[in-house]
Parts: structure tokens; sequence; C-alpha cells
């Protein structure tokens, strides 16, 4: 390494755009390292996150329709408060009965919570949910709307 007269090594101007290597082999150990070690272990926030979700909404309602492949209607809680739905529940690992010895482990199991705040024309009392093949279904129905009083006044004469 060669060193300039202030005692600093010399800066190498590399054009925009261009990259150098000094081992391409090298650099491409570290990138399969680095895949393999996000591999066996993914990002731990991603273990709680709430699956796909899609919300909709109609003249009559909102739909909140989520992906919560594995989990049963008991694996699921739902409850309102202080305008705010709570979906949370657990995706539990299979017991087996016997060891098992696993080739590849892709799948996810752990507890998940998502917060969703409520439009303040959804009707809470009628809020209700559905779970079918995986997919859960919730329909939050709008209020009603409330119409301002019509009255006719007659006028008189005098």
């Amino acid at each position: 390494m060669t060193y300039s007269a202030n005692g600093r090594s010399p800066v190498v101007r590399v054009p925009v755009g261009s990259v150098r290597v000094a081992d391409p082999f090298t650099a491409l150990q570290r990138q399969m390292s680095r895949l393999f070690e996000d591999y066996k272990a993914p990002d731990a926030s991603a273990a709680h996150r709430f699956g796909a979700t899609d919300i909709t909404e109609t003249a009559k309602a909102y739909q909140i329709v989520a992906e919560v492949p594995g989990c049963s209607e008991e694996d699921i809680k739902l409850g309102t408060s202080n305008g705010v739905l709570t979906i949370s529940g657990e995706k539990k690992k299979p017991v087996t009965e016997e060891p098992v010895k696993h080739h590849v482990s892709g799948r996810q199991f752990a507890a998940f919570e998502e917060t969703f705040t409520l439009p303040e024309d959804v009707d809470v009392e009628k809020i209700s949910a559905a779970l079918k093949q995986g997919v859960l279904t919730i329909t939050l129905p709008k209020k009603a709307e409330s119409k301002p009083a019509e009255r006719h006044i007659a006028i008189k004469a005098e």
C-alpha cells in the first residue's frame, strides 16, 4: 500500500455507475453467505405480521379480507375498543408424536396482531366475521344515515 505525503492512502476515483471489485469470487461468496443467513434466520418481525390483507368499501359496508392459513376460529380473536379493531391470534406448530427430522422448514409459527382504525360511520354493534379456507372476512356495516327531520311549516295570512 502506498501513502501520500500526508500519511493517508491516496483516494481512488471511480467513474459514476461503475463498481470496482478486487476479487469477484470474494464478492460472490459474501452475497451467497448473506443469502443463506437470510434463509436460515428470516427477519424476526416477519413472523409477527398479519397475512395479506384487502380492505374494500361499498355503499353499505367496509370489508377486511385477510389470509390466515393454518388458523381455525379458536386461534383468532377479534375485538374493538375506542374506535380500533384488533385482530390477534396464533398460528401454532403441529404437534408430532415421534421425533421428526426436518430437511426444509419454511413455515412460520408465531403469534400475530394487527390493528385497524375504524371510520366514524361504522356500526360497531353489527360487525361480523367469517373464516373459510384460511381466509378471514370481516364485514363492518355502515351506520344508517340520519336524515334531518323534514317538516312542512304552514304560513298564516294576517
